[in-house]
């Protein structure tokens, strides 16, 4: 039989006889005349007396039982006949009525999602358009401010050149009357020059949550989260099982435990491992296959996964930490000595972004374009801001501690920060707090022994912290040598020893 992800429950079993054959599969010339029950095997009678003497209590003549499994086969039959195979041809019918029905069901399921993007589309247009009409009409008003201004400069640049010239005349020729005429009317004139209007008073910002915000508008798409899942075909609703007849093999077959997203293995597959003569503080793993590495010194290298160095790239001094750009792909540092945040150009050349009040400790590149900076204030403790390219504030948040780690889910778009090398403190993208971790969950596993013991937040030493590709939690535990893979919702996946020296570096596949 089989379960409902299409997998025999029939337990294998090791087949000592073909099925049907009479002659014992030991004793080949003899003929089976009893079952041990003891064994579930039909022997001969020299089995009873060989290998299954001490058995003798369960031995039973197949002719007894022959009755009562002639029974138990018609039992089957008619059950299989009058109520199993009426089910199944109707729960064909019935899948396939749904199967029919199920383009029609997505087809209106796009067009709704299609027409309700055009819609946002009109209305995004029509807010395009009033803000273009706006603008258009500040730009008409701001130009006729200015032309005033300037009609009135010229008029007084005119006037002044006048009277300059009389004035000349009258310091010549004039009459003691006229001079004092003339010191009075300087006397009443405006001597300052009108400043040019100031016109900037417009000014427009972009969205700084657009994606959330536009999924918002156009609606939610709500998916089932039980069968519709990568592996699984069947709708679950059904505890009728079709029959599958067993394979005639010495494996056991395994059956389904439930459902599995992906496998995860006992140990990471090794990809490339070599040793690595200097200290690395920061590890950045780049898409095809190469790593930028930095040790707290005035030079970050970018290495291929043999260890051979491809490109030195050198700052000033003291970079602290390095993170790639999941966008661009570019390299980001902190120098901890100038309090500098950096991105490396195309042409491996350093370019200060921005600078920090404090000192910057470690940081994060987001997918939206942020920088995510821990930073160090002297006598001010530890806090975590997130940054727009150009250096402009956008959150922050004082921590606890210091701060060895942070990283964004890439599928999420959640924070990770490792704080004062005792817990992780999950953030939305506006730094607002969601989980507060201590290890609760891992389960710690002695050498030897297979006792288990829950880690207590006294045991949990997370120093580094990264998303996978599927959203989970990898945990770098420096107190017990481990590499914990943590699922969103906090449950524990995996618990692999990490044993190799702190000079070696190795890349590892998922899962």
């Amino acid at each position: 039989m089989a379960s409902k992800s299409g997998q025999s429950i029939i337990k294998a079993q090791y087949h000592f006889r073909p099925k049907g054959q009479l002659k014992c599969e030991v004793h080949k010339q003899n003929d089976v005349i009893f079952l041990c029950q003891d064994c579930k095997m039909l022997i001969c009678s020299k089995c009873s007396i060989t290998l299954h003497k001490h058995h003798i209590d369960s031995f039973l003549e197949i002719s007894d039982i022959k009755t009562r499994h002639n029974q138990i086969l018609q039992d089957f039959v008619n059950e299989t006949e009058n109520v199993n195979i009426p089910k199944l041809n109707q729960e064909i019918f019935s899948s396939r009525t749904q199967l029919t029905s199920c383009k029609p069901l997505y087809d209106k399921l796009r067009k709704n999602i299609i027409d309700n993007t055009k819609k946002c589309k009109l209305e995004l247009d029509k807010i395009t358009e009033d803000y273009i009409a706006l603008c258009d009409k500040m730009e008409v008003a701001a130009m006729d401010l200015i032309q005033t201004h300037i009609t009135d400069l010229e008029s007084r640049l005119e006037t002044l050149r006048e009277l300059s010239s009389e004035y000349k005349q009258t310091l010549q020729t004039g009459t003691s009357v006229l001079v004092y005429d003339s010191v009075t009317e300087i006397r009443e004139m405006d001597p300052d020059i009108p400043p040019t209007p100031n016109i900037d008073m417009a000014e427009f910002t972009p969205g700084m949550d657009r994606l959330s915000h536009l999924k918002q508008a156009l609606g939610n798409l709500k998916l089932p989260t039980d069968h519709l899942q990568v592996g699984s075909a069947t709708s679950g609703h059904s505890d009728q099982r079709p029959v599958v007849r067993p394979k005639q093999s010495k494996e056991v077959d395994q059956a389904s435990t439930g459902e599995v997203r992906y496998k995860l293995r006992d140990r990471p597959t090794v990809m490339s491992q070599f040793t690595y003569p200097g200290n690395i503080t920061s590890i950045s793993p780049t898409s095809d296959g190469r790593a930028w590495l930095c040790d707290w010194t005035d030079t970050v290298i970018l290495i291929d996964n043999q260890g051979q160095v491809i490109q030195t790239v050198r700052h000033s001094r003291n970079i602290r930490d390095i993170s790639l750009d999941p966008t661009t792909g570019r390299l980001w540092f902190s120098c901890y000595g100038d309090n500098t945040i950096c991105e490396v150009s195309t042409s491996y050349t350093p370019v200060t972004r921005f600078t920090t009040e404090d000192y910057p400790v470690r940081l994060c590149v987001t997918r939206e374009g942020r920088v995510v900076v821990g930073t160090r204030g002297i006598g001010k403790g530890y806090k975590v801001g997130v940054y727009t390219v150009d250096g402009q504030v956008l959150h922050t948040y004082i921590v606890g501690g210091y701060v060895p780690s942070i990283s964004q889910c890439g599928v999420t778009g959640n924070i990770a920060v490792v704080m004062d090398g005792k817990r992780i403190i999950v953030y939305n993208s506006t730094l607002q707090p969601l989980v507060n971790y201590k290890g609760e969950g891992i389960q710690a596993r002695g050498e030897g022994i297979q006792v288990r013991r829950s880690v207590t937040p006294d045991r949990f030493g997370p120093r580094t912290v990264v998303y996978d590709s599927k959203g989970n939690i990898v945990i770098a535990d420096e107190t017990r040598n481990t590499i914990e893979l943590i699922s969103g919702s906090r449950e524990v996946h995996k618990n692999t020893s990490h044993k190799q020296r702190m000079a070696g570096i190795s890349r590892y596949t998922e899962g």
